[in-house]
């Protein structure tokens, strides 16, 4: 069947393949019921324009057949998924993308990226979150999440906790296979007053098999006011108190590799794209100026935006080589914003079937699919073409400017 003639590109059959598991994700509970599904439920109710019903509806033509209401296309909402009972504080996607995590106030749970289904879990966390954050190490098989002052890790496959290390935040260093944790206060027992400075930060370096301890001390840092890991673990982005720049740190030897200049202001968090290729600042003022760094060609672009302070780490960007997509959640929205050199428009927001508030966002890594996890304990996957998008909006407005002329 994938061999057919019609199917003569790369490019159709991975389009062939993406429509395919739409329509195992939309019918997978039926068609597990009974393999005749496929042509009594499935197939009749298969949006039209789709691949798979384009390809197979005409070589079944005596099944049922419906006259009204049926999809031309597959709806942008992939799946929902309701594993959890609480608030979902934080969503991510594995490196590969097949998977992912979501985090409520009690249990965190491993899904698969195309059906929403629970592969792992639920893990029960050690203590009542309140926030945290999650991220998985470079193979997919264990994850990592964190709390106030220390992380635990997970072996996913196993459901089992491996150990817990201490620090303030975490990332795994995918260039070496080891944990990166950041340390305030590091020295508690120090009798000089310096040790004990609240701004002062020091990194250490831990087995990311055992947890052993390998580097007590691969870099400080003092004057610190705000700091985050990239999610490869390559860099450390520092945020100083008594200066006007931003400094980025190598975590393979330790050094300051730049600097960005960053307007004068209160600095209230640094957040680094999924990709690790770009990182922004957010002031603490109102409304909140967002100053976006490319970090090849150290390009930056500024954006102003009046929301909660509470939604600044659920902030995230996708760049292409022409424009950046600045992902912001306000209450039953999602706003996706094309923020470039030239200025800043809002390309997409996410509507019904929202019906509780958004409290976690992240994207996949070529800005084509979104989670959103909810205030209800759900999560949602929704399948985006902002280049399309944009260009509907585009031909939408152009055609209200000559409706009002």
């Amino acid at each position: 069947m994938l061999a057919d003639q019609s199917l003569n590109s790369d490019n159709e059959l991975t389009l062939f393949l993406h429509d395919a598991l739409r329509f195992i994700s939309a019918f997978i509970i039926p068609i597990s019921q009974r393999v005749a599904h496929v042509y009594l439920s499935a197939l009749p109710f298969t949006p039209e324009q789709s691949l798979v019903a384009r390809k197979f509806c005409p070589r079944v033509p005596n099944t049922l057949a419906i006259t009204e209401g049926k999809l031309s296309q597959w709806p942008m909402v992939v799946f929902t998924a309701e594993h959890h009972k609480n608030r979902v504080w934080h969503v991510v996607f594995s490196p590969d993308e097949s998977t992912f995590a979501s985090i409520s106030l009690d249990a965190m749970y491993v899904c698969d990226s195309e059906t929403g289904h629970c592969i792992s879990g639920p893990f029960q966390l050690p203590s009542y979150v309140v926030e945290c954050d999650a991220c998985f190490d470079p193979d997919g098989k264990h994850i990592l999440v964190k709390f106030d002052s220390y992380a635990v890790i997970w072996n996913i496959k196993m459901g089992e906790e491996q150990f817990r290390i201490e620090g303030s935040d975490f990332a795994f260093t995918h260039h070496d296979r080891r944990i990166a944790s950041t340390h305030r206060n590091a020295d508690e027992n120090s009798k000089n007053p310096k040790d004990k400075d609240s701004s002062r930060l020091l990194v250490k370096l831990w087995d990311a098999g055992n947890g052993a301890l390998i580097s007590n001390r691969l870099l400080e840092v003092n004057g610190v006011a705000v700091t985050r890991f990239s999610p490869d673990g390559h860099f450390l982005a520092v945020g100083r108190k008594s200066e006007d720049v931003i400094a980025l740190w190598n975590l393979e030897d330790g050094k300051n590799l730049r600097q960005f200049p960053y307007p004068h202001g209160q600095l209230s968090s640094l957040i680094f794209s999924p990709t690790s290729d770009s990182l922004i600042a957010i002031s603490g003022g109102k409304p909140r100026h967002i100053y976006l760094w490319r970090l090849d060609t150290q390009e930056m672009v500024s954006f102003s935006y009046d929301f909660n302070r509470y939604l600044a780490n659920e902030l995230h960007v996708i760049h292409s080589p022409l424009t950046n997509y600045l992902y912001i959640y306000r209450n039953l929205t999602v706003e996706i914003w094309d923020v470039s050199v030239t200025g800043s428009k809002m390309v997409w927001e996410t509507k019904s079937p929202a019906t509780s508030y958004a409290s976690s966002i992240y994207p996949s890594r070529d800005s084509h699919r979104l989670l959103v996890g909810h205030y209800d304990g759900s999560v949602r996957l929704w399948d985006l073409d902002l280049e399309d998008l944009a260009r509907t909006q585009a031909d939408t407005k152009d055609t209200q400017d000559d409706t009002d002329t």
